[in-house]
């Protein structure tokens, strides 16, 4: 079997880029089993060796600044600016650089979610570049644009770049992306579980009879100022990079990322075993929501264009309720977490099979097909 080369660059906006790009890449293994995997991206090692093993070639590589986020709800728009300027300003070093990587590399596809000099560095090289994405950084832009003029010139860039990928595989959920010449609906990518509900209860401890409430705020994180106050019969799990420091309080569950895999526990089957989850809207968790079938207490994000293209989705396939900011800060949220839980599930279904259908265009390109 021929071994062909693919370079993937994605973006480090938190996790959900990676999540889904990975989940193709997985699918495209099966396909291809000889093909040889290149990311470039700054999303972290530990990650990327969990999602895709050892035999993933992983090089640290800024293409694309996304948005500077305090928190995972604090959207730093000023910071932003500076940031995307700064690496518009170094984009001839930065495609010199790749360039010379790629030429040793010798991919045959390149592969983005979704940054867009990616497409630059395709279009130089003369390989082809598929997108893939539910948002594009020019449409993000473009909003903070209509206040803060200094977006313009870098949104027109953005655009420019987009528009020289082959392809872009367009996930539900979406906004913009006009700037793509050619692009393929396809549906959901999104992680299945694969541990049961009850061993993964058992392997973190949780009381049999507990509601389950999984607070998932990504790989940015979430300061809460006031835990909620103790609830019997409800145990609260977050999952995040390092041991906290003193003891949680009552009722609550913080297990480091390392500590879930060694538990033999993937995020997926966390979302799945949880009675529901309290988070900010984004693609990653609403799509492991809904593979897993569970009720959703969501907060608003700070200003993002994709927000409400999410909210849309979450109340179309999604038991949810709404919680503030502040609420949930301070943890006033009991009445929105009883409303969740006892919300209908809407009779809405979506396809699951996008992770497929990406693969099966990634290797006709790659097969010459």
């Amino acid at each position: 079997m021929r071994e062909w080369t693919l370079v993937a660059y994605l973006s480090s906006h938190g996790f959900g880029h990676a999540v889904r790009a990975m989940e193709v890449l997985r699918a495209l293994r099966q396909l291809q089993p000889a093909l040889s995997l290149h990311l470039r991206t700054m999303v972290p090692h530990w990650f990327v060796r969990h999602g895709l093993g050892d035999s993933v070639t992983h090089v640290p590589v800024l293409l694309d600044v996304g948005v500077v986020q305090a928190d995972s709800l604090t959207v730093d728009i000023g910071a932003t600016l500076q940031a995307q300027t700064a690496l518009t300003l170094a984009r001839d070093r930065i495609l010199n650089d790749e360039l010379a990587a790629l030429r040793r590399i010798k991919p045959r596809l390149i592969f983005s979610d979704i940054p867009a000099l990616a497409c630059d560095l395709g279009a130089h090289l003369g390989i082809p570049v598929v997108a893939m994405g539910n948002f594009s950084w020019d449409w993000i832009y473009a909003d903070y644009a209509r206040d803060v003029p200094q977006f313009a010139p870098l949104v027109t860039d953005l655009a420019t770049s987009y528009g020289r990928a082959d392809l872009l595989l367009r996930l539900p959920f979406h906004g913009g992306l006009d700037a793509f010449k050619r692009r393929q609906d396809i549906g959901l990518v999104t992680r299945r579980p694969t541990v049961a509900t009850r061993e993964v209860r058992l392997r973190l401890g949780v009381p049999a009879h507990d509601v389950l409430v999984v607070l998932s705020f990504g790989g940015v994180g979430l300061g809460l100022t006031t835990a909620p106050r103790r609830r019997l019969g409800v145990t609260y799990v977050a999952t995040q990079s390092a041991a906290p420091v003193g003891a949680p309080p009552h009722g609550y569950r913080f297990v480091t990322n390392s500590a879930l895999i060694d538990l033999g526990v993937r995020y997926e089957d966390l979302i799945a075993a949880a009675d529901a989850v309290v988070t900010k809207p984004g693609y990653g968790i609403i799509a492991d929501c809904i593979a897993g079938e569970t009720p959703i207490v969501y907060t608003s994000r700070g200003r993002f264009a994709e927000y409400a293209c999410l909210v849309t989705a979450i109340h179309q396939y999604l038991p949810n309720a709404f919680v503030s900011n502040d609420d949930l800060r301070t943890g006033r949220w009991d009445e929105a977490l009883d409303l969740a839980l006892s919300a209908p599930v809407p009779s809405a279904s979506i396809d699951l099979n996008g992770a497929a259908i990406a693969a099966q265009n990634l290797h006709e390109i790659l097969s010459g097909n």
